[in-house]
C-alpha cells in the first residue's frame, strides 16, 4: 500500500527487543517455576562469571577517563591504530579492554567515547566491531579446560574467534562507503593537530593528560564514588538481561517449537528428525546468551568433528541476543547504530564459521601447547572424565591473572605504536634529506 511507511531501523530495533520482553512474559505465565529456575541459571552465570570478568574493568575505564589517563594512552596509540584500523589512538583501550573482560567491556567503552565525542559515529562503530569479542579466559580456561577437557581446543578457539574479528575490522577500514566526520569532531581534531604539530609523542600523551584531567575537574574521592556506583548499575543492568534470557531459552526448549523446527530440518533429508532435535537443542541456547550456548553445545553429542568447532566459533562470534540487548543499552543515548552493530556480528560469525572450517585442522597440528602457566586450571581435583556444569565454573580466583594479560596487552600496543612512530619519523627526516 502506498500509505504504509517502511520501519526505521530504530522502530524495528525498538519492536524487536519489545517482542522479546513480551515474549518473557509469556513465558512466565506458561512456565513459572521452570522460569523461576531457569532465572537462577542465568543469575549463577552472571556472578561467577560476568560480574568479575567486568567489574574491575568498568571500575577502572570511568576511573582512567576522569584522571585523563585514558586521553594520554590514547595519544600514545595514536600511530598504531591509525596505521592498523585508520581509528583514534584512545580506541586502543576498549581493543585492550574487551580482549580481556570481553563483551559487553567494549561496548560500554565505546558509548562512553561516544559520548565525549572522543570518536566520530562509523569510528565508533568500526570500533566496537573490534572490541565486541568473548574474553580469552573464558574460551581457554571455562570452554577449553572445562567443557571440553582440553586447553588446546580453547586456545584454538580463542586464535580465530580474534583472528576473524581483525579481519572484519580490516574489511570495514577498506570499505567503499565511509561517513563524513561531524563538524565538532572535525574542528577539535584540527586544532589538536596544529596545537600539536611540534611536539613529541610523550608530549602530546602529557599535555592530553591534562588538559583531560582540567576538564573533568572531579577529586579522586568523587570520581572513585561515581566509577563504583556506574560499574554496579550496569552490572545489575546486564544480569537482569542475562535472567530474562535465560527464562526465554528455557521456555522455548519446553515448547513444540523445537520440534517444529526439527520436523522441517528432516524434511530435508539431511539429518534424520532425532539427530535435527538434537542439533537444535544444542544451537538454541547460544543463538540468545554466550555463556549457556557454549556449555549446552560441548556437552551435546550432536556435534562432531571440525563442524563442532566452526558452529560454536560462530556462536561466539554472534555473541548472543542478551549481549544484543547489553550492547544497546550501553549505546543508548548515541548515534551508533544497531543494525550497523548486527550486520557486523552476522560478518563476523560468517566469517569464524569458515575459518575455523578450514584452519582448525591445520591449526591443530601446528600447536601442540598446554594451558600457559599464569591460568589456574579449574579441573584441578575433579576427576579426569567428569562433567562440568555452570555451576562449577568461578573466575574469582582469576581477577590477578586477567589484569596481567590486561597489563600485556596494553604494553604490546604501547611498544608496537612507539617503534611505528619512530620509524616514520626517521622515515620522513630521510625523505627530507
Amino acid at each position: 500500500m502506498a500509505g504504509v511507511k517502511p520501519l526505521s531501523p530504530q522502530r524495528l530495533t525498538t519492536l524487536l527487543f519489545g517482542c522479546l520482553a513480551l515474549l518473557l512474559v509469556v513465558c512466565i505465565i506458561l512456565f513459572p517455576d521452570q522460569a523461576f529456575k531457569s532465572s537462577l541459571q542465568g543469575l549463577t552465570v552472571w556472578w561467577k562469571l560476568v560480574f568479575p570478568a567486568l567489574l574491575p574493568f568498568f571500575i577502572v575505564t570511568e576511573i582512567m577517563r576522569g584522571l585523563g589517563v585514558l586521553h594520554a594512552l590514547g595519544a600514545l596509540l595514536d600511530p598504531l591504530l591509525r596505521l592498523l584500523f585508520k581509528l583514534p589512538g584512545i580506541g586502543g583501550w576498549a581493543i585492550a579492554v574487551g580482549f580481556t573482560a570481553g563483551a559487553p567491556s567494549g561496548a560500554a567503552a565505546v558509548g562512553a567515547m561516544r559520548k565525549d565525542n572522543l570518536l566520530s559515529r562509523d569510528e565508533a562503530e568500526r570500533l566496537l566491531t573490534l572490541s565486541h569479542v568473548l574474553s580469552p579466559v573464558f574460551l581457554i580456561t571455562v570452554v577449553g579446560v572445562g567443557f571440553l577437557q582440553d586447553a588446546q581446543s580453547g586456545l584454538m578457539l580463542g586464535i580465530l574467534h580474534y583472528g576473524s574479528a581483525i579481519l572484519v575490522a580490516l574489511w570495514q577500514q577498506f570499505r567503499g562507503s565511509r561517513q563524513p566526520l561531524q563538524p565538532d569532531i572535525v574542528s577539535s581534531r584540527a586544532v589538536h593537530d596544529v596545537m600539536y604539530a611540534n611536539y613529541g609523542l610523550l608530549n602530546r600523551s602529557i599535555i592530553a593528560w591534562r588538559n583531560a584531567q582540567a576538564k573533568d575537574g572531579r577529586t579522586f574521592g568523587k570520581l572513585l564514588g561515581d566509577s563504583v556506583s556506574n560499574a554496579v548499575q550496569q552490572l545489575m543492568a546486564i544480569g537482569g538481561l542475562m535472567m530474562m534470557f535465560s527464562v526465554i531459552v528455557n521456555a522455548v526448549s519446553l515448547s513444540q517449537l523445537l520440534s517444529v523446527f526439527s520436523l522441517a530440518l528432516s524434511a530435508s533429508g539431511i539429518v534424520s528428525s532425532q539427530e535435527s532435535e538434537a542439533f537444535l537443542s544444542a544451537l538454541l541456547p547460544g543463538l540468545f546468551e554466550a555463556h549457556i550456548g557454549a556449555y549446552s553445545m560441548t556437552q551435546s553429542p550432536a556435534f562432531t568433528d571440525t563442524w563442532q568447532y566452526a558452529i560454536l566459533s560462530a556462536l561466539f562470534a554472534w555473541g548472543g541476543l542478551s549481549t544484543h540487548a547489553q550492547v544497546k543499552s550501553f549505546t543508548l543515548g548515541t548515534d551508533i547504530r544497531y543494525t550497523s552493530f548486527l550486520k557486523a556480528r552476522v560478518l563476523h560469525a560468517v566469517t569464524a564459521f569458515v575459518c575455523t572450517g578450514i584452519l582448525w585442522k591445520p591449526l591443530n597440528g601446528a600447536l601442540n601447547l598446554t594451558l600457559p602457566v599464569w591460568m589456574p586450571n579449574p579441573t584441578a581435583g575433579m576427576p579426569a572424565h567428569s562433567q562440568w556444569s555452570l555451576h562449577d565454573v568461578n573466575l574469582w580466583p582469576l581477577l590477578s591473572p586477567t589484569m596481567l594479560w590486561f597489563s600485556g596487552i596494553l604494553l604490546l600496543m604501547l611498544l608496537l605504536s612507539v617503534f611505528i612512530a619512530f620509524a616514520f619519523r626517521n622515515h620522513h627526516r630521510s625523505t627530507r634529506e
